[in-house]
């Protein structure tokens, strides 16, 4: 079954949060920051990932800066998740 409505998915009254990629116009998004063990457990690493649907973020590319939740970060890596209608970025916190 087709998602039509990503409102359920991306509501800012819940857990989505108002983002911009550069000049551009406001869209929302779903932040997550995961932490992760590395070097077999002597050092923690921090991922910033942005969820978003695909058409909003189309033109972010590696480098673009973005704006999520007024916290100015840097895409590493746009790639579409599943059937392509959402798409995770890779961020990089300035």
């Amino acid at each position: 079954m087709a998602i039509e409505d990503t409102f359920a998915f991306l509501n800012t009254e819940e857990f989505g949060t108002t983002c911009q990629i550069g000049g551009g116009s406001n869209f929302v998004g779903i932040l997550d920051s995961p932490m992760d063990v590395i070097a077999g457990g002597v050092a923690l690493s921090r991922e910033y990932l942005l969820m978003a649907k695909t058409s909003d973020v189309s033109s972010a590319t590696r480098g673009t800066s973005i704006t999520v939740a007024s916290q100015a970060y840097t895409v590493r890596e746009n790639r579409p998740i599943d059937d392509g209608l959402f798409s995770e970025l890779l961020l990089s916190k300035d």
